[in-house]
C-alpha cells in the first residue's frame, strides 16, 4: 500500500481525480443553487401573473396630482385592505380578515373593505403569506407600501398607464420569495432535481476516475521504458533503444533518449578504439627501441651511427605521438593553453612554407604559394603555425613524386581562408569525412609505412576548433586532397 502511494501512477491518478471531483462538486453546487433560484423565480412570476385585477385597480386609483398613491403609502392598513379587495388567489386566501371594526373608505365613493361575500378573506396558516411578501414600489424602486422584508429573490411587475410602460410607468408590484417554502409540490420537485443532479455528479466522478486511471497508466508506459533504459545505460549498455510510438512531449523525450544512447554508444566505441589505437601506435616505436637495445646488449650490433640514428628516429616518433596525444587531451578538456593576438596569417604561412620547402624538394614535389601582402587574424601564432606545419608535412609525406602542392591564402565573408591542394594520390571520397578522426588512415594511399602518428589532422581540427574556425577535406582539382581552413578575423 505504501509503494502504491509513492508511485507516480497513484499521484497522477489522485491529482486528476481530486481536481475532477472538486470541479464536479463546484459545478453541482452552482447548478443546484441556480436551479433553486430559477425555480423560485419561476413560481414568483407565476404568482405575479395573477395580479391583473390589483394592477388595474392601482391604475384606476392613481392620481397624477398626488402620485405614488399617498393614501396607501401613509396607511399600512389601507394597503392591506386594498389588496384584499382586488386579489383573490385560486383555491386559497392570502390574508387573514382584519381584526376590529369594518374598514373605513378612502373617499366617499370607493369602499376599501372586502366586497360582499367576503372574497379574499383568508384562513389561518395560509402558506402564501402575501402580507409578508407583497410590496408596492415607486418607479425609482423605493418602498411605498406593503412588506419591507426581503428574502434575496424579488420579482417585480410594472404598473403602467394605458399599457405604456416606457413613458407612463407608475410603479411596481414586487413579490418576495418565501423564506421557507411551504409548498409540498415545490419541495418534491426540487428534491427530484437534486437527486438527479447527485446521480449525474456521481456518474461523472466515476467516469473521470476511470479516465484518470487510464491516462495515468498510458503516461507512465514510456516513463517506465525510459527508467529501464536509464538503468541499462548506467550499467554500461548503450545499445538499448526505446520504440518511439508517440509524438507528444513524452515521444520527444524518448527520441532524445535514443539520440543520447546512440551518442554514448559512439563515444564508448571511439574510446575503445582510442585506447586500442594508442597502445598499438605506442607499441611500434617501443618495439624498435627494445630490439635495438637488446641487439646492443647481446653484441649483435655495434653502437654505430646507423644504430643510433634508428633509435633516435624511433624515440622522436614516440615523442611526437605523446605530444599529439597530450594536445588532443588538453583540447578535449578545454585546457589547451592559447595566447590570442592579432597576427599576420600570411607571415605564419610563409614561414611554415619556407621551412618545409627543402623536404618538398627532396621528395620531388613542387610547392606553390599564393599569398596576399598581409592578412591580420586574431589567433595563437604557435598553434596556427603548428596546424600549417602538420598540413604541409602531411602533403609532403603522401604526395607521389613528381608532384605538386599549392598553398593559397585569401579573405572572404569575414573569414581568413587557407586552402592546401596536392596532386595524387588522394583518399577515396568515402573516407573524406573520417580523415580528421584519431588514428584514422586511408590505407590504400596514405598508410602507416610513410610514418606519422595518425593524429596530425585530429590535432589540426582540435586547434582550429579552439579558434572557432572550421577545417574540411574534399577532393582537389590537382587530383589529390584539398584541405580548407577557415578562421574568423574578429574577436574569438
Amino acid at each position: 500500500m505504501t509503494r502504491f502511494r509513492e508511485s507516480l501512477t497513484a499521484r497522477i491518478f489522485v491529482a486528476i481525480s481530486a481536481t475532477t471531483v472538486l470541479v464536479i462538486a463546484i459545478m453541482a453546487l452552482l447548478v443546484a443553487v441556480a436551479m433553486r433560484d430559477g425555480f423560485a423565480r419561476y413560481l414568483l412570476r407565476g404568482e405575479l401573473a395573477r395580479f391583473d385585477e390589483l394592477e388595474q385597480a392601482l391604475v384606476l386609483a392613481y392620481d397624477p396630482a398626488t402620485p405614488e398613491w399617498p393614501e396607501l403609502a401613509e396607511h399600512p392598513q389601507a394597503w392591506n385592505d386594498f389588496v384584499r379587495m382586488h386579489f383573490a388567489p385560486t383555491g386559497r386566501a392570502a390574508f387573514l380578515p382584519p381584526p376590529g371594526p369594518p374598514p373605513k373608505r378612502l373617499d366617499g365613493t370607493r369602499p376599501i373593505g372586502p366586497p360582499p361575500g367576503n372574497r379574499g378573506v383568508g384562513m389561518p396558516g395560509d402558506s402564501l403569506m402575501m402580507d409578508k411578501r407583497l410590496t408596492l414600489l415607486a418607479p425609482d424602486g423605493s418602498h411605498l407600501a406593503g412588506s419591507t422584508e426581503r428574502s434575496g429573490l424579488l420579482e417585480r411587475r410594472e404598473i403602467c398607464l394605458n399599457n405604456d410602460c416606457k413613458d407612463s410607468l407608475l410603479g411596481y408590484i414586487a413579490l418576495n420569495a418565501p423564506l421557507a417554502s411551504g409548498d409540498p409540490s415545490g419541495r418534491f420537485f426540487l428534491r427530484g432535481q437534486y437527486w438527479a443532479l447527485a446521480v449525474a455528479a456521481l456518474v461523472a466522478v466515476l467516469f473521470s476516475a476511470a479516465t484518470a486511471y487510464i491516462v495515468a497508466r498510458r503516461m507512465l508506459v514510456p516513463i517506465r521504458h525510459l527508467e529501464a533504459g536509464a538503468k541499462a545505460m548506467a550499467s554500461g549498455d548503450y545499445t538499448a533503444r526505446i520504440a518511439q510510438t508517440r509524438r507528444d512531449e513524452l515521444g520527444q523525450l524518448v527520441g532524445h533518449y535514443n539520440a543520447l544512447a546512440a551518442a554514448l554508444e559512439r563515444t564508448d566505441k571511439a574510446e575503445r578504439e582510442w585506447i586500442s589505437n594508442t597502445s598499438h601506435e605506442l607499441q611500434t616505436p617501443l618495439a624498435v627501441l627494445r630490439a635495438q637495445i637488446e641487439a646492443l646488449q647481446d653484441g649483435v650490433r655495434l653502437p654505430d651511427a646507423e644504430t643510433l640514428d634508428a633509435m633516435h628516429a624511433a624515440m622522436m616518433r614516440l615523442s611526437r605521438l605523446v605530444q599529439d596525444i597530450k594536445t588532443l587531451s588538453h583540447a578535449r578538456e578545454g585546457a589547451l593553453a592559447l595566447a590570442f593576438r592579432s597576427e599576420d596569417l600570411c607571415a605564419i604561412v610563409r614561414e611554415a612554407a619556407e621551412a618545409a620547402r627543402p623536404q618538398f624538394a627532396a621528395n620531388g614535389i613542387e610547392l606553390e604559394i599564393d599569398l596576399p601582402r598581409r592578412l591580420q587574424v586574431l589567433c595563437d601564432r604557435a598553434r596556427i603555425g603548428q596546424v600549417i606545419d602538420n598540413l604541409l608535412s602531411n602533403s609532403a609525406r603522401y604526395t607521389h613524386a613528381p608532384g605538386r602542392v599549392r598553398l593559397k591564402v585569401f579573405s572572404a565573408d569575414g573569414y581568413a581562408n587557407v586552402v592546401l591542394d596536392d596532386s595524387p594520390p588522394g583518399p577515396p571520397d568515402a573516407d573524406m569525412p573520417r580523415l580528421f578522426d584519431r588514428f584514422y588512415r586511408a590505407e590504400s594511399s596514405r598508410s602507416r609505412v610513410h610514418g606519422g602518428s595518425g593524429l596530425g589532422l585530429s590535432v589540426c581540427r582540435a586547434i582550429v576548433d579552439t579558434h572557432n574556425g572550421t577545417i574540411t577535406a574534399e577532393p582537389s582539382d590537382l587530383g589529390g586532397l584539398r584541405i580548407t581552413l577557415r578562421l574568423p578575423k574578429g574577436t574569438i
